[in-house]
């Protein structure tokens, strides 16, 4: 049964006293020792090096002082130098392909020069998670479960959609718009519903639509961070099904050295869809400054199917991105703009297979997504650090059909449908603290402000302006294999509409949970929280057909907060050759927000209207990895999740059915200079659906065949990259519950894709 309001507000208020107690309680024992003498903010050189477990060099290693985003590679002598750090407490991230990661702590002035040794390994350590707490935190010490795909894992799988690139983490789907667009799916959750961040900032867009995906460049990454389950505590409104945190990579850092110049460019091809991507990426550093320019642009024609192309399926995308840091012994400033741009076309219903070579009729829609970033992080010491944020974005979505009058006369022209424009304004000031050395956390405070218009033959919804706030504080404690995270936020948001009577919302949120180590590799963890989010635009004001859904929608102006309440309980392992995580969760919904179908129509389209019910989503994740020999790794994941509308009696819509993935890879070094290679294949297995709602379409079983290779090393002195993937390599036919085309054409055929990286 839902937990009721009041019962989760009783909740939330002891948490309040016992977050207070934990802060309060560190900060007076430490005042009854004495005046502190004041925080040491000089220079501090920091030296090292790092080798394999047989004490030789490496070279090319990653040295990463993760709170204050500094970077260095090791030199061919395995040696890594920063002439100078802030004095204070800082975790170090070490990793390279072909060893497992380590994670350190790190103590500057540090008592000498360090000497890491890293152990060959087929698949690394996880890398530190920023996403679940804030600051730097081991996947395996978190209580929510999360998952971390490396730089070498995204060059594997990276696709133009964010959502198709994480289709292998457990527990996250893609509802698919052809190959260009997707929208992730988190244990059943999508849309308003799961919160994309760019470097832990939050991308707002229309997220109403199923052709309007997250507008970030996977390309651009250097890790991306998921998590499953709600985490409204740390980062507010729309956490209600996980978090995708895309981290940038790191920019350059001279380290007190000399300066330098480094870039790479890639080149890829893939059959299917004669797709065509390029990439330049060119970088350096000097003294204290750091700086990249980067662009990627793709271009692709139709897609084709075992039976045939699918005529209005290609797609163009540019995306940029230019940044720039200070950094001193007073902490860093960067700033940071990104560009997502592309015109993709959008499949008809009653488009012809094999359609003749020349100008594609039909719909299409275009991007546009402009984001400035303004990120500071100061040293307070050696037990706090300040970090402020600034993000301004422009989200301008058009959809243009063609005018039938001017088809007829044989003439192509474009009306815009509908142009929407969403302008956002937001900031975060961020208090890290440490009390003690078992106690640490955040206090933050966060505000946004909104401008949307829309325009167009059918503009749908009103134009509106939107202004939030919230307060919140997330403290952790560790000891031993113990960690215990709890939190509390308070959150307010206000919208007012064109001609209509402004809305106000608020929300109390607040999470415990723990992670406890048992036998050294093996950890159980737990986590209760809530979760909330305020209704869009679209299931409050719309009035208006919907073409790509062919419908009528009509929001509901009188709509309440959609609240939720989530237990999640999960085992991890990480052993030497074996790991693997199981996680179980139970998301209770309150006010859960979902459009039906009634029995009237409107400009000839079925009528649709938003509605809210109790609502009750359950599932679990399954992953394994095992180094079978030396050369030899097996894999498997699986994935299921049940959801229930309580006051109708029936399936929520759009349920990802059973998914069941095996794998195996033979890797090892290979004969060039750090050269290293793998040869994979994945046996993907998707059930039919079972539990269906009234408006799903079901689709078939079906069982596809992925297969991977690639090589890395130094080639004529340059760092290269040869990357092969073959997806659907056996040509199969078959129609993804998720897919919007589904209901009148096949997922995509075999997929062959090559992909060159050179470093200059």
């Amino acid at each position: 049964m839902t937990l009721s309001r009041r019962r989760a507000a009783l909740v939330g208020r002891c948490l309040a006293c016992l977050l207070l107690t934990l802060s309060a309680t560190p900060t007076a024992a430490r005042a009854r020792t004495g005046p502190r003498t004041g925080p040491r903010l000089r220079d501090e050189p920091l030296t090292g090096v790092v080798t394999n477990a047989s004490g030789a060099p490496l070279a090319d290693a990653t040295v990463l002082v993760v709170e204050l985003d500094r970077a260095v590679r090791t030199d061919d002598r395995g040696r890594f130098d920063f002439a100078s750090l802030p004095s204070g407490r800082y975790t170090l991230e070490i990793r390279r392909v072909g060893y497992r990661t380590r994670i350190l702590p790190l103590e500057v002035p540090a008592a000498g020069p360090l000497e890491i040794a890293l152990e060959e390994a087929a698949f690394p350590l996880d890398p530190l998670t920023v996403t679940v707490s804030r600051t730097p935190l081991a996947p395996k010490d978190s209580p929510l479960p999360v998952s971390v795909l490396g730089r070498p894992e995204l060059d594997r799988d990276r696709s133009v959609s964010l959502a198709r690139t994480l289709e292998r983490v457990p527990g996250v789907r893609n509802l698919s718009t052809g190959q260009e667009i997707g929208k992730p799916v988190i244990r059943g959750l999508s849309g308003a519903r799961v919160l994309v961040l760019s470097q832990g900032l939050r991308l707002e867009d229309y997220s109403w639509s199923d052709e309007d995906g997250p507008a970030v460049d996977v390309a651009m990454a250097d890790r991306v961070e998921v998590v499953r389950g709600p985490a409204s505590v740390i980062y507010g409104a729309d956490a209600v099904g996980g978090v995708i945190n895309v981290v940038p990579r790191s920019l350059p850092d001279a380290a007190g050295g000399a300066g330098f110049v480094q870039g790479d460019g890639e080149l890829s091809v893939a059959s299917n869809n004669r797709e065509v991507g390029v990439i330049g990426r060119v970088e350096g550093a000097t003294g204290g400054w750091g700086w990249r320019a980067m662009v990627n642009g793709r271009i692709a024609e139709a897609l084709h199917t075992p039976l045939g192309e699918l005529e209005n399926t290609g797609f163009g995308a540019a995306n940029a991105e230019a940044a720039l840091v200070r950094r001193g012994d007073w902490g860093s400033v960067t700033a940071r703009f990104v560009h997502n741009g592309g015109e993709f076309k959008l499949l008809e219903e009653d488009a012809p297979a094999g359609a003749e070579e020349g100008e594609e009729e039909g719909p299409e829609r275009k991007l546009q997504d402009q984001r400035l970033q303004l990120l500071g992080t100061f040293p307070l010491g050696a037990s706090a650090r300040l970090e402020t944020r600034i993000q301004l974005q422009r989200h301008n979505i058009i959809e243009l059909e063609d005018d039938p009058d001017s088809l007829a006369q044989g003439i192509l022209v474009e009306v815009p449908i509908f142009d929407l424009t969403l302008n956002t304004g937001l900031g975060e000031v961020l208090l890290h603290h440490s009390l003690g050395s078992d106690v640490s956390g955040t206090v933050g405070v966060s505000g946004e402000i909104q401008g949307s218009t829309t325009d167009g033959v059918l503009p749908v919804i009103p134009g509106a302006d939107a202004r939030s706030g919230a307060l919140f504080l997330l403290e952790r404690f560790q000891r031993g294999g113990l960690t215990v995270q709890a939190g509390l936020r308070g959150d307010l948001k206000e919208v007012d509409a064109d001609a209509r009577p402004s809305r106000a919302f608020e929300a109390v949120t607040w999470s415990a949970g723990a992670a406890w180590n048992l036998l050294g590799d093996l950890t159980l963890s737990g986590n209760v929280g809530t979760a909330w989010r305020a209704p869009t635009l679209f299931e409050l004001y719309a009035s208006g057909p919907r073409l790509g859904e062919g419908r009528y929608e009509i929001g509901d102006a009188t709509l309440d907060e959609e609240r939720s309440l989530n237990l999640d309980a999960g085992l991890r392992f990480d052993g030497e050759r074996v790991r693997g995580q199981l996680s179980v969760y139970r998301n209770d919904f309150e006010d859960f927000l979902f459009i039906q179908p009634t029995d009237r129509e409107q400009d000839g389209y079925p009528v649709f209207e938003y509605r809210q019910a109790e609502a009750l989503l359950t599932g679990g994740e399954l992953s394994l990895e095992a180094d079978a020999t030396p050369w030899l790794t097996l894999s498997g994941r699986g994935d299921m999740v049940r959801g229930t509308n309580e006051t109708r009696d029936e399936p929520l819509p759009l349920m990802p059915p059973l998914r069941v993935v095996a794998g195996a890879e033979v890797h090892g070094p290979w004969p060039v200079r750090d050269g290293w290679g793998y040869l994979g294949g994945e046996v993907e297995h998707v059930a039919e659906p079972d539990r269906l709602n009234p408006l799903d379409l079901s689709v078939d079983a079906y069982t596809l065949v992925h297969l991977r290779a690639g090589l890395r090393g130094r080639l004529l002195g340059r760092e290269t990259a040869l990357e092969l993937r073959v997806r659907n390599a056996g040509n199969a036919e078959y129609r993804d519950f998720l897919s919007r085309y589904k209901a009148f054409a096949l997922n995509a055929g075999r997929d062959v894709v090559l992909r060159l990286r050179m470093s200059f």
